[in-house]
C-alpha cells in the first residue's frame, strides 16, 4: 500500500511537471533527478514512468534513455473537442443548480484570478482558471466527469499552459469570458452559459498558431 502510494505521488508529480514544461518535451528524464527531486525511491519513479508511457507523456528509446513527448496537438484538439461539448451542457445544468454559497464560490475563484493577474503569477493564473472550471462542475454534480476530463486532457493543458506563457497573448480575454460566464451562470441564463461556454473553448483554434510559432519544438 504504501509504495501504492508513493507511486501515484511520482506519477501526480511528473505529470505536473510535464504539463508545466518544467520538463520539457523532448528532454531526456533522469531518474536520479527525479528521486532526489521527489524525494521517493526509484522503483515508484520507475512504475510511474511506466504509467506516464501508457498515456504517451513520455517514450523510451532502447540503449538511450526515456524522454518526455512532445505535445500532441491532435490528442489537444480532440480533447478540446470533447471538453466544449461536455463543458456546454455542464453550464446548462450548473445554471438550474446555482445557489447564493455557490455563486460565492465561482465568486472567490474569480478574486484569486484576478489577484495572479495583478501579481503577474503564471501558475496561480493557470489553477484558478482550472479551479473555475472543475467548480462549475462540481455545481452541476458532474464532479466524476470533471476528473475523467482531467486524466485525459494532458496534451491540451500543456497547450493552455504555453498559452499563459505566451506573450501577446493577454489573460484579460479569459478573465473578460469568465466574467460573462459567471454573470450567465448567477442569472441562471442557460442559453447564453452555453454560447460562452463555446466561444471561450474555441480560444484555442483562435490562438494555436501564436502559440506553436512561440514554442516551435515542443509540438509534434
Amino acid at each position: 500500500m504504501p509504495n501504492t502510494s508513493l507511486q501515484a505521488q511520482a506519477f501526480k508529480a511528473i505529470r505536473k511537471r510535464i504539463i508545466y514544461s518544467d520538463l520539457e518535451p523532448g528532454i531526456k528524464i533522469s531518474e536520479k533527478v527525479l528521486e532526489d527531486s521527489l524525494h521517493i525511491g526509484r522503483t515508484p519513479i520507475r512504475e510511474s514512468l511506466i504509467q506516464l508511457r501508457q498515456q504517451e507523456l513520455v517514450y523510451t528509446i532502447p540503449k538511450s534513455g526515456t524522454y518526455v513527448s512532445k505535445i500532441d496537438l491532435k490528442s489537444a484538439q480532440n480533447a478540446r473537442f470533447i471538453r466544449k461539448h461536455l463543458e456546454q451542457e455542464i453550464m446548462i445544468e450548473c445554471c438550474a443548480k446555482m445557489t447564493e454559497q455557490t455563486q460565492k464560490v465561482l465568486r472567490t475563484i474569480l478574486d484569486e484570478q484576478e489577484k495572479a493577474v495583478n501579481n503577474k503569477d503564471e501558475r496561480a493564473f493557470f489553477q484558478a482558471d482550472n479551479l473555475f472550471h472543475e467548480a462549475c462542475f462540481d455545481i452541476a454534480g458532474r464532479k466524476q466527469v470533471w476528473d475523467w476530463l482531467d486524466d485525459h486532457n494532458t496534451h491540451l493543458e500543456r497547450f493552455r499552459w504555453l498559452r499563459v506563457t505566451t506573450s501577446g497573448l493577454p489573460w484579460d480575454n479569459i478573465m473578460d469570458e469568465h466574467y460573462q460566464l459567471y454573470h450567465a451562470l448567477i442569472t441562471k441564463n442557460p442559453e447564453e452559459a452555453n454560447f460562452l461556454a463555446a466561444v471561450h473553448l474555441h480560444m484555442m483554434l483562435n490562438e494555436q498558431d501564436i502559440v506553436i510559432d512561440k514554442f516551435p519544438d515542443y509540438f509534434e
